[in-house]
């Protein structure tokens, strides 16, 4: 995993052990009514949650090229926050 996706660590993905977390965006990009960003092609889509979705689209295709699975009982994808024991 560190060779399929040495371009996404550590700004996007860690990988621990057996874990892959996929980092959020650092900010809601909040507007100055402390509102978040929406997109300008779709004000329906928070600019925060699409590069999330983009980045967890790009790990997960970076993955499947190599030929590698997820194991989808144990996959938590996009969750608001995560503990990470012994990192």
């Amino acid at each position: 995993m560190a060779i399929v996706l040495k371009d996404e660590i550590p700004h996007t993905a860690n990988i621990f052990i057996d874990d892959l977390p996929i980092k959020g965006p650092v900010t809601q990009y909040l507007d100055k009514n402390g509102n978040p960003e929406t997109l300008f092609e779709n004000p329906g889509i928070r600019k925060f949650i699409w590069e999330h979705a983009t980045a967890v689209h790009r790990v997960m295709h970076r993955i499947h090229c190599a030929g590698a699975t997820f194991a989808a009982n144990k996959a938590q994808i996009c969750l608001p926050d995560v503990l990470i024991v012994g990192q």
